[in-house]
């Protein structure tokens, strides 16, 4: 995954991952993401065992001057780490298109969307649409918005 977000245009991130590169720097952001994308962690202000226990964790991700400015800015609230999911979707569906382009110059486009479907664990049909541009089809449910399961 680092790689892929090494890649991603910080315009794309959400608003929190936005606001960890600028704290720590897109690097330690990318690490935070990896290790705890799509949960909530709580920073700690290293006043007890625990959050000594909790700093290190922390800094075994980011290192320590990250961790450090991760104290100062959120020590003692609770920090949901963003899954970073439409980037990380842009940056792959972007590798994908690059792919298949070096592919056809060996062989047939269908046979390049076969490899490329088995090599992403997408089915075929999303690979072609990856490829014409096409979103992923969605449904406003609630005001969730929901991968269109069905037709």
């Amino acid at each position: 995954m680092s790689a892929a977000l090494d890649h991603v245009e910080i315009a794309r991130l959400p608003a929190m991952a936005r606001e960890l590169a600028e704290v720590v720097g897109l690097p330690a952001a990318v690490r935070l993401v990896e290790a705890l994308g799509g949960t909530t962690y709580p920073i700690p202000k290293r006043e007890t065992k625990r959050g000594e226990l909790r700093y290190a964790y922390l800094a075994g991700i980011v290192g320590a001057d990250a961790a450090d400015r991760l104290v100062r800015r959120y020590g003692g609230t609770d920090l949901y780490v963003p899954r970073c999911s439409d980037a990380l979707r842009h940056v792959r569906d972007a590798a994908i298109c690059r792919e298949y382009d070096r592919l056809i110059a060996d062989m047939s486009g269908n046979a390049a969307v076969q490899r490329l479907a088995r090599a992403y664990s997408l089915s075929d049909r999303r690979i072609f649409s990856i490829l014409k541009g096409t979103p992923a089809p969605t449904v406003d449910e609630g005001g969730a918005v929901q991968l269109k399961l069905l037709g």
